[in-house]
């Protein structure tokens, strides 16, 4: 990190890594929690010792070096000038950002209900079959769950078909934002570590995220 954080001039910003934290499942936790409060926020907010405690539920020594951790785990970063969050229209944003997220340019963001809410790489006939295969993939997962992360111990919840070699030929991503539920279906390999992955997320969690 260019910044340390605990400098009470900089501003608190979310990276890719941490949206990818904060938003893969809904497990409540302190990490995942925090970064939703940076998120669902329309500017980074400037750190302050009241910020790391609210934003943490912690008292002030266990606040910072809590803030400590997360910087140390690549989640957030100190900026000497504030940043505000998308102001396109989600469909605008999604247009411009989604294709950059799959090696292939394949990406659709899907809803809950098996609708899609944005579309890059597929015609709209393709994106509507996939958003609600994702629908039925999810039901699937949940159904299975305490086997797959109880007996198993597998921590990610992407499902995906692959090729002989184990490589991903099309995934299914849950992305949490508050009560509701996305799915990114990234086709190829996904491209999630860069910044317009951040801005679909922090773009979702002003819209969405309302606790």
């Amino acid at each position: 990190m260019s910044n340390y954080v605990p400098q009470q001039d900089l501003y608190l910003g979310v990276t890719p890594a941490g949206c990818y934290y904060a938003v893969q499942e809904n497990k409540n936790e302190p990490g995942r929690n925090f970064l939703h409060n940076i998120l669902r926020q329309l500017e980074t907010p400037l750190f302050n010792i009241k910020v790391a405690c609210a934003f943490s539920g912690l008292k002030k020594k266990n606040a910072l070096e809590f803030v400590h951790w997360l910087q140390d785990a690549g989640f957030i970063y100190g900026t000497e000038d504030p940043e505000d969050a998308p102001q396109h229209s989600l469909e605008e944003l999604l247009s411009e950002k989604l294709q950059s997220l799959s090696n292939e340019g394949k990406v659709v963001l899907a809803g809950s209900q098996g609708l899609y809410l944005g579309a890059a790489g597929f015609p709209h006939e393709v994106a509507e079959e996939l958003a609600a295969m994702s629908a039925s993939l999810t039901k699937v997962y949940q159904h299975h769950k305490s086997v797959l992360k109880g007996n198993l111990g597998y921590r990610q919840q992407a499902l995906g078909l692959v090729d002989s070699s184990g490589n991903s030929e099309i995934g299914f991503w849950p992305v949490y934002i508050g009560d509701d539920f996305f799915t990114l279906i990234v086709a190829g390999m996904p491209q999630f570590n860069q910044n317009n992955f951040k801005e679909i997320i922090w773009a979702l969690s002003t819209r969405y995220d309302m606790s």
